[in-house]
């Protein structure tokens, strides 16, 4: 069958998609992937097609919208404020680029940057549709640790029920719902509708949840078209080598601990950049900086951090002693299956939610929000995440279960399931 994924977003949404598409080409199925067009060659050296985009997702972290979202993102109203104003301007181009890129497919690939306007690409090229979540961002549940920023984190409540209603439910649609109906009128050729009527249709997709039922339980209360499969890694290090610089550094000393902040931009690197470095003076261990979209780095280090513009997590993350970063979903999960310690700085979206979970498991301290984030708790955190052999201990149990799964396989069987009925 005819597959396009829509996976707008940063390295870490894009990556399981193409895993997860490599696995349903090796079943037969024609696999294309609507990403940030500055990902094209990426997907297609992994031997996918990529769709043409106008979109590219870095720029819009770059631009001051998205240093505002990035150094905003921890405070919800803020937060949605500045993602209305993201979304008024960028909605338009990915629902064109998201057309394009559908117009043959037999079966919509989605997740919860897409949901809202794929619903519509389905019902006009009657395909199928499933939604790809790398977080349970979909429907309400009773479950803490499976709602978003739910109210009760830990155990099931009612009150966390209803916050997934208001929240999760209904108020993406307070974001997207107009330009949604004009794309469906003006394009689509489709009638209006109403928010009630775009959730009934996003509750009739089959969910394939991208993350370990060991780190966010299955929900018992939700449809029996949800399932959690386990992460989809795709694993690119044994076509990457390690300059001899950093094995000279890994072998001189203890392992060290890796600090980066993945795709989160800011008005003020080098401010970050000092601020790490103090905190490793303070916590008294080696480091890996990790440049990424952060731009960290970028002058003089001392001799105990060395730095890096970047490096596959799969081969870097088991020979550090802990791991410190923004919370992406995807930067969280290679963090959990190499069984390492991690600190979280979250900055936005779902982040705050790794942050939560990587504290209840008992593999991580407290998060550190960014506006909150000083070298003195960043110090005190690394310390403790580098030396606690509880922290260790259970950081290297869940590792070993995670490893242990089958997360694409498992998605693979419940997809080809759902496509033969």
């Amino acid at each position: 069958m005819r597959l396009t994924f829509i996976v707008f977003g940063t390295r870490g949404d894009v990556q399981p998609a193409i895993a997860l598409g490599q696995a349903l080409r090796m079943r037969g199925h024609q696999v294309r992937i609507l990403a940030s067009s500055h990902f094209k060659p990426w997907i297609e050296r992994h031997g996918l097609e990529a769709a043409e985009a106008s979109v590219d997702v870095q720029a819009v972290m770059e631009s001051e919208g998205g240093r505002d979202w990035v150094e905003q993102g921890t405070n919800p109203i803020r937060q949605m404020r500045v993602m209305k104003r993201l979304l008024d301007q960028g909605a338009w181009p990915m629902m064109t680029d998201a057309w394009n890129a559908c117009r043959d497919a037999e079966v919509i690939f989605s997740s919860f940057t897409s949901d809202l306007y794929a619903v519509s690409l389905a019902e006009k090229l009657h395909a199928k549709h499933i939604s790809m979540p790398l977080q349970p961002v979909t429907i309400a549940t009773h479950s803490g640790p499976a709602t978003l920023n739910a109210p009760v984190p830990n155990r099931a409540s009612a009150i966390n029920y209803w916050f997934g209603k208001m929240l999760l439910e209904t108020g993406p649609w307070g974001l997207m719902g107009k330009t949604v109906n004009r794309f469906r009128q003006e394009v689509l050729g489709l009638p209006p509708q109403t928010r009630e009527q775009n959730l009934a249709a996003r509750q009739q997709m089959l969910v394939v949840h991208g993350y370990s039922p060991h780190v966010i339980p299955h929900p018992p209360d939700w449809p029996r078209t949800y399932h959690t499969t386990g992460y989809w890694f795709l694993d690119e290090s044994d076509h990457w080598t390690p300059a001899p610089e950093l094995l000279k550094f890994l072998e001189a000393g203890d392992p060290p601990v890796c600090l980066g902040l993945g795709s989160m931009t800011g008005r003020d690197p080098a401010r970050i950049t000092r601020l790490m470095v103090d905190a490793v003076a303070r916590s008294g261990q080696r480091a890996v900086l990790l440049a990424g979209w952060a731009g960290l780095g970028g002058e003089a280090l001392p001799p105990n951090i060395f730095p890096l513009d970047s490096a596959p997590h799969a081969w870097l993350y088991p020979r550090m002693a802990a791991v410190v970063h923004h919370g992406g979903a995807g930067t969280t999960a290679a963090g959990l299956r190499a069984g390492r310690p991690t600190v979280i700085i979250p900055h936005m979206a779902d982040q705050p939610f790794w942050g939560t979970r990587v504290q209840a498991l008992g593999v991580g301290p407290k998060p550190i929000p960014r506006p909150n984030l000083t070298a003195e708790n960043l110090g005190e955190a690394i310390r403790l995440t580098a030396t606690d052999p509880g922290l260790r201990q259970r950081a290297n149990a869940l590792g070993e279960k995670i490893r242990a799964e089958d997360g694409v396989g498992r998605a693979v069987e419940v997809i080809e399931e759902y496509l033969r009925g």
